[in-house]
């Protein structure tokens, strides 16, 4: 009986979700994705997700490629923190160069602008709005880039990092995906204009 009851014990311990898993349609804590408070003494910053999340994240970037219609898909994925340290990242077979140069573009495009890449890309709709905007905090390791496929990671209003997916055909739905899989509900993406 006792031993019935132990493993009864860690069936029930398993069948928990784990900390980088979301709880149906209730959004992640954010406590639960962020740097733990010892990291944070350490590092003097606390609203950046932790490395456990972001992996999550782009596992089901992952998942989403291989089971994509018309698929499997190939992506190049980066989670990156709010100052654009890459927190983690993964480059799928059959992605070309210049998909992994834009993955990394449209996460710092919505690290930089607090919204996602698809939205800056509708802001400025013209050559002209987008020509002056080129070069804007390149500098300092961000810049505009005018594609679908970043998206900044927002938890409790607290910006903790962003997600930028190049090389495929459907970049900002599989970074949708993985965001609501991972964290639960997420602001809608943008709607296309007509």
């Amino acid at each position: 009986m006792q031993k019935i009851l132990g493993i009864a014990v860690v069936a029930a311990v398993l069948a928990l979700p784990s900390a980088a898993s979301a709880q149906g349609a209730t959004p992640m804590p954010l406590a639960k994705a962020v740097v733990s408070n010892e990291v944070a003494a350490r590092t003097l910053f606390k609203y950046q997700i932790n490395a456990q999340t972001a992996r999550a994240i782009v596992d089901a970037c992952v998942d989403f490629a291989r089971t994509q219609p018309n698929g499997p898909g190939n992506y190049a994925i980066f989670i990156v923190a709010p100052n654009g340290d890459i927190i983690d990242a993964h480059v799928m077979d059959g992605v070309v160069p210049i998909g992994v140069e834009t993955g990394l573009m449209k996460a710092k495009t919505a690290l930089y602008a607090r919204s996602p890449s698809r939205a800056v890309a509708e802001r400025f709709p013209t050559v002209e709005g987008r020509l002056i905007r080129t070069d804007l905090g390149r500098e300092t390791g961000l810049s505009y880039y005018f594609v679908p496929g970043g998206v900044p990671i927002v938890l409790e209003n607290q910006l903790i990092g962003a997600i930028g997916i190049g090389g495929g055909n459907m970049d900002e739905p599989c970074a949708y995906h993985a965001l609501t899989k991972v964290l639960g509900i997420q602001p809608p993406p943008p709607t296309a204009k007509p």
